[in-house]
C-alpha cells in the first residue's frame, strides 16, 4: 500500500515533504492503542511558511485551497515518518481544520475541501473521514490554514502500542 500511496502522489505531481519539526514543546505525532494523532500542520516547506495571511483578505480561496493541500502533505509526511509506511494505516478518522480568515469570510468548507479531496485521492477509501472546520482570527506564524488528523492504525504489540514520536 505504501507504494500505492506514493505512486498516487506522484501521479498528481506531488511527493511527501520532509516532516516539519514541532514549533513548541509538543510531539508531532502521538499514538495510543490503535489511534494516532497528528499535531496541527501548516503549509510550510523546510520549516518556512509557503503562504501567510487571511483568506478573504490578503489571500484568495484558491490560495487557501493550496495552503490546505500543502498542510495535508505535511500531515501525511508525519504519518509516514511515524509509521514507516502507510501499510498499517487502517482509516483516516477525523480532519480538524482551522482557517485564518476575514470576519466576513464564509467559504471555510471550500478551502478545507482541498485537503479532504487530496486525502481521498491518495488514500482511497482509507482517506474518507469526518471533519470539523472553523474560522479563526490567527494561527501561529501567520499561517492561513492549520489542520490536525486522527487516524486508526493496526494494533501494535503491547510494548509499542503507546508513546510518542516526534
Amino acid at each position: 500500500m505504501t507504494d500505492d500511496v506514493v505512486a498516487r502522489l506522484a501521479g498528481l505531481g506531488l511527493t511527501l515533504p520532509e516532516p516539519p519539526q514541532p514549533l513548541g514543546a509538543y510531539q508531532a505525532v502521538v499514538r495510543t492503542g490503535s489511534l494516532l494523532f497528528v499535531s496541527m500542520q501548516g503549509p510550510a516547506i523546510a520549516g518556512e511558511p509557503v503562504l501567510l495571511g487571511r483568506i478573504g483578505a490578503e489571500l484568495t480561496v484558491d490560495e487557501g485551497r493550496e495552503a490546505a493541500r500543502r498542510a495535508v502533505l505535511n500531515a501525511l509526511a508525519q504519518l509516514h515518518r511515524h509509521l514507516g509506511s502507510f501499510n498499517t494505516l487502517v482509516q483516516l478518522v477525523r480532519l480538524d481544520g482551522y482557517i485564518t480568515c476575514s470576519d466576513d469570510f464564509t467559504g471555510h468548507a471550500q478551502v478545507l475541501d482541498a485537503a479532504s479531496e487530496l486525502l481521498v485521492a491518495v488514500l482511497g477509501d482509507r482517506g474518507a473521514h469526518v471533519r470539523t472546520v472553523c474560522g479563526v482570527r490567527n494561527l501561529p506564524g501567520g499561517l492561513p490554514v492549520g489542520l490536525a488528523l486522527t487516524c486508526a492504525v493496526q494494533d501494535a504489540p503491547a510494548a509499542a502500542s503507546s508513546g510518542a514520536s516526534g
